[in-house]
């Protein structure tokens, strides 16, 4: 009877481990399973089509394809002034994470009142330029340069009137890209991030909707696995300093519950003059355009006349 009893228990107990160990892999197989489809999804996000053209807002363009420095093949808008002969000065406008140049064409529309040409395009891995990994910031500054290559042939355009204006993402990339490339001599963005490791570390729920712990350090393993990059070397924060004594517009909206208004204050702080700093109350990521177009208008069009057009 007592060896009966032992064999019973022993059998209960060993039932209960098996249990367990196969929950504790199970749910290891599953925190891996979906930290790899996060990560994968970071690199290659969803396809947006280009929803809006130019002319939908008034505005005459001409369907462009030019290459990145690195070669491949990105799709874009050069978007003539409205006065016909503009003021010979060009504006890269560059879109955000996950969506396409059609995001931009608001600002388009602003700058070619203003007798600015613009060029808006596709990064890799969007719209309809060519298939890549996505790197939030690093490759894509291969991008602005194949767009400012792209501008320097173009006839309208003087060689030392090309701006940038970028939006969250493409904000980052061209602060890190004006930091390499002197073509550009004057660069605003909005709701850029200062770091990109920061930005997933301490934004990660946001950006997710995961907990921060234990996804945000195996995605980012996973994600620096698959690009072969270094998430660290994403830092507009120390690319800022080396613009100057180009000027810098930085634009964050206090309502902004993607990417928190500190970064804008932390790329402030860490740029040389000249600088400015607009905060608008009440205004979302990437919004400053459609909620106060008027201050929008009035802000950015001083800041590029005066950096672009001022002898």
């Amino acid at each position: 009877m007592r060896d009966k009893e032992r064999r019973s228990g022993r059998y209960w107990r060993n039932l209960v481990r098996f249990t367990l160990g196969t929950l504790l892999v199970s749910a290891l197989l599953l925190l891996l399973i979906i930290s790899m489809r996060g990560a994968y999804g970071y690199t290659h996000p969803a396809r947006h089509p280009v929803s809006e053209d130019p002319a939908g807002r008034g505005l005459t363009y001409e369907a462009v394809t030019f290459p990145s420095a690195d070669g491949l093949s990105l799709v874009g808008w050069f978007v003539f002034p409205r006065n016909g002969d503009g003021n010979g000065a060009a504006i890269i406008v560059c879109h955000g994470y996950a969506s396409t140049r059609a995001e931009v064409l608001p600002e388009a529309a602003v700058l070619a009142r203003h007798g600015y040409s613009t060029l808006l395009f596709d990064f890799r891995g969007h719209g309809e330029s060519e298939e890549h990994l996505v790197t939030l910031g690093h490759d894509e500054v291969q991008d602005v340069q194949g767009a400012v290559t792209y501008l320097l042939t173009r006839s309208e355009v003087a060689p030392d009137r090309i701006g940038v204006l970028g939006r969250s993402m493409g904000g980052a990339t061209v602060i890190r890209a004006a930091a390499r490339i002197p073509d550009i001599r004057a660069v605003a963005t909005e709701g850029a991030y200062a770091s990109l490791a920061d930005t997933v570390a301490n934004d990660f729920a946001n950006l997710t909707g995961l907990p921060k712990f234990p996804f945000a350090p195996l995605m980012v393993m996973l994600g620096e696995w698959q690009t072969g990059l270094d998430v660290n070397l994403v830092r507009p924060v120390d690319d800022i300093a080396q613009l100057s004594p180009r000027p810098v517009l930085l634009i964050h909206g206090l309502s902004d519950n993607v990417i928190p208004p500190e970064n804008a204050r932390r790329l402030y702080q860490a740029a040389g003059e000249p600088k400015s700093l607009w905060l608008p109350a009440g205004v979302g990521h990437g919004t400053s355009a459609r909620q106060r177009p008027a201050e929008f208008e009035a802000r950015v069009v001083a800041f590029f006349d005066a950096a672009l057009l001022s002898d």
